[in-house]
């Protein structure tokens, strides 16, 4: 401990030495063995930490498509949609996204519905989007039909590495009253 202590008084003493050589090459020194200790060992931390607590957003949203036709403008029944965004630095697998609920239906909470957009696991290179829609009258039928107004309806998504990601959720009633409201425009 002496040894560290004698060793600070010696380099804290350069900095008011009378001659100013000393004094700057102390600094440069300091300066130098700073940049060394951000550049070569501080960054490369960060950016592990960073990667090791990236996430992948995963977002759900509910959408309606307007449709022209000579007779007028109208909006089709709302789509509820799910839009997930790799933010993890490097590329995933995912697996078909699955409807979760927050009432059990038939012993299950969580459904895959089968969809046309391509086969699965599905390839997300880091900060690449994907979105998937889902017609709300199926939905309605399927698995809606059987909730309360009260309970919930999100996403869960899974990698092929295991991981899994959950998106906000929606009452039933939040989705009846988007459903309800197409069918007024």
């Amino acid at each position: 401990m002496q040894t560290v202590i004698d060793f600070w008084n010696w380099y804290s003493g350069l900095f008011s030495d009378p001659d100013n050589k000393v004094r700057i090459a102390a600094w440069a020194a300091t300066i130098t063995t700073l940049s060394f200790i951000i550049t070569l060992i501080l960054i490369p931390i960060v950016k592990s930490i960073k990667r090791k607590f990236a996430k992948v957003k995963v977002e759900a949203g509910i959408s309606y498509q307007i449709i022209s036709s000579v007779l007028g403008t109208t909006a089709a029944e709302p789509l509820l949609t799910v839009t997930v965004t790799n933010l993890t630095g490097s590329s995933i697998y995912l697996n078909n996204p699955s409807i979760k609920t927050s009432k059990k239906i038939n012993g299950d909470d969580t459904f895959v519905v089968p969809k046309s957009s391509g086969a699965f696991p599905r390839k997300l290179e880091n900060g690449e989007q994907f979105k998937q829609d889902y017609d709300t009258v199926s939905l309605n039928n399927q698995i809606l039909s059987n909730l309360n107004d009260s309970d919930k309806i999100g996403f869960k998504i899974t990698t092929t590495a295991g991981k899994t990601y959950n998106s906000n959720k929606f009452t039933k009633s939040h989705i009846i009253g988007h459903m309800n409201a197409s069918r007024r425009i």
